[in-house]
């Protein structure tokens, strides 16, 4: 059995990480999965209110991480809504990421489209934050494991 499954691992037939749906159904699952996301973030900085107060590093992070992933949700939410509204033919979108463009005339919501794609101002601190947390956590474990022992 652990054979095939390494074979399973290295030479893989299909790979089935990604599945594409036609419009409009991905859109919706894609949308749907964000206000989940976006209900789970404030449902966990709800329960963890009360740990942030204690003053320790580690949950500090982790509420920072947490808000950050929520503000980069509702980024993104935005910026799909604002992506239906825009005319296809306005956004020229090529295989080379640096040749994208958003072509005129330029209102104030391909204006806020234009900013809101700077999502990963929000998304990669998010990352780094979570990062930092559950280093802390578990420089915390280890101390707390090492300074319990008679």
């Amino acid at each position: 059995m652990l054979l095939f499954l390494l074979l399973a691992l290295f030479f893989p037939s299909r790979s089935w990480a990604v599945q594409v749906h036609g419009p409009p159904e991905g859109l919706y699952a894609h949308i749907l999965g964000h206000l989940i996301f976006i209900a789970s973030l404030v449902f966990i900085l709800y329960k963890t209110r009360a740990q942030c107060r204690t003053g320790q590093k580690c949950w500090f992070y982790l509420r920072l991480s947490l808000f950050l992933f929520l503000f980069w949700n509702i980024d993104t939410l935005i910026v799909h809504f604002l992506e239906m509204e825009i005319p296809p033919e306005h956004l020229v979108i090529s295989s080379d990421v640096f040749k994208h463009r958003l072509l005129g005339p330029l209102t104030w919501r391909k204006y806020l489209y234009y900013i809101g794609r700077f999502d990963h101002l929000f998304c990669v601190p998010a990352m780094w934050f979570m990062l930092q947390s559950l280093i802390s956590f578990y420089k915390e474990t280890q101390f707390n494991k090492h300074s319990t022992r008679p």
